[in-house]
């Protein structure tokens, strides 16, 4: 195994050693909403692959597309309860901005890719 591929099982590791306690934290604590354990969610897995990209190892594009989608979904949810509104609304942003994700993603030059 390369020195590249431990790295990035470590990385893994410690992201998965993260999030079940940062869930079970959320499931414990009453105060702690399902907003606020998405945005947690979001920022442990863009965390995992910011450190990737420090040790110059290949990103994961699904950590960080699911890393952005969880951070929106938290923020909308919070958003959301903090402005009363029903829940369906929070759920029609949140098809909306993965459409715009979905849209944009291949509109971004890869950094992989000449020309």
């Amino acid at each position: 195994m390369s020195r590249t591929e431990r790295l990035n099982h470590r990385f893994a590791s410690i992201g998965w050693g993260l999030l079940f306690i940062w869930w079970g934290m959320v499931v414990m604590v009453g105060p702690l909403t399902i907003g606020m354990g998405a945005i947690g969610t979001g920022l442990i897995l863009l965390g995992i692959n910011a450190g990737r990209r420090l040790m110059n190892i290949p990103l994961r594009d699904s950590t960080t597309t699911f890393g952005i989608f969880t951070l929106v979904w938290g923020a909308l949810d919070l958003a959301r309860s903090w402005l009363r509104l029903p829940p369906e609304l929070s759920f029609a942003l949140l098809l909306i901005v993965i459409g715009g994700i979905v849209l944009v993603k291949p509109l971004v030059v890869h950094p992989d890719i000449d020309g």
